[in-house]
């Protein structure tokens, strides 16, 4: 990952090195940032961005679900983005951040009001069309349900027991894992969701046990305008076990299929994937007539 020139921070572009919090502020001390992440392509009229709208109001509704009381709105947001990737050429990633930098007394923050940063690198490893395969394994504790921590709410400390679990994962010779419900159907991995192919059809998860994944939106959006089948709901173990293809999309790589799961060997790439990495190469190019939904010029945005 290429270091930027200059980071966003509360509207103004300040250097790399100048954008910091102290050890002891809240975000640091507590995990209470909130984020989100988005990808940026390069068009014939300059940089576009992914699913801008979406990712900005996702942000925003995250700092709305922590308490926090932001200075921009969505739309400031988006400038932001267009501002800060225009000032760091290149860039492929976005990272929308929400913290409260002050250092507190006790356990809350000192105000609702967060400081907000934008920052935008190119990442070597991101991927338009189809990635590299992964093995991934079942998690061993299941999802954390919604009743306790919003799926919708992107918070730093939600990923830890992921992130521990992907350690060992890694170890065992594993890329990552997926999670289950507490009911023992499909939730998602740690920063990715998991799509099923069954028979055809496409299999997802129902929105009140996992992320709202704006690249899964996107994917469902080509298979929908395809005429492919699409079923949004609980999804079993024995689909998920007894599929013909896995799918993980997430924001880095659009689709990552699942070579392996546990045990289990499967198609990497199949047909399906093979067919969204066509599709995805179609769009970013402006060439699918989805490609107005989904990309946003940057430019003129700041015109």
């Amino acid at each position: 990952m290429t270091q930027p020139a200059t980071i966003w921070r509360n509207g103004e572009l300040i250097p790399f090195a100048d954008a910091t919090i102290h050890v002891l502020s809240h975000a640091a001390n507590r995990g209470t940032e909130v984020f989100d992440v988005l990808r940026v392509v390069e068009t014939a009229s300059g940089p576009a961005a992914v699913g801008l709208r979406p990712h900005v109001a996702r942000f925003d509704q995250s700092m709305e679900l922590m308490g926090m009381e932001p200075d921009f709105d969505v739309a400031g947001l988006e400038r932001a983005v267009a501002e800060t990737v225009l000032a760091n050429p290149g860039s492929t990633t976005v990272k929308l951040l929400a913290v409260w930098a002050e250092v507190p007394e006790g356990t809350l923050p000192v105000s609702r009001r967060p400081s907000l940063l934008v920052a935008a690198v190119r990442n070597e490893r991101a991927t338009v069309g189809v990635g590299h395969p992964v093995k991934i394994r079942t998690s061993v504790m299941p999802k954390i349900p919604a009743s306790i921590l919003p799926p919708s709410l992107k918070v730093g400390g939600s990923y830890t027991a992921a992130i521990r679990q992907q350690l060992d994962a890694l170890e065992a010779g594993f890329d990552d894992i997926v999670f289950r419900t507490a009911e023992g159907r499909l939730a998602e991995g740690t920063a990715q969701s998991l799509l099923v192919v069954d028979s055809g059809r496409l299999l997802a998860p129902p929105l009140d046990s996992v992320l709202d994944g704006i690249t899964r939106r996107l994917l469902l959006d080509l298979a929908r305008h395809d005429g492919r089948t699409i079923v949004v709901g609980d999804v079993h173990w024995d689909q998920v076990i007894g599929a013909s293809e896995l799918l993980f999309t997430s924001t880095s790589a659009f689709v990552r299929p699942v070579a392996r799961l546990d045990d289990r060997e499967l198609p990497a790439p199949g047909p399906v994937a093979r067919w969204f990495g066509e599709q995805l190469e179609a769009l970013v190019v402006g060439e699918h007539p989805l490609a107005t939904r989904w990309l946003t010029p940057l430019t003129a945005l700041v015109a």
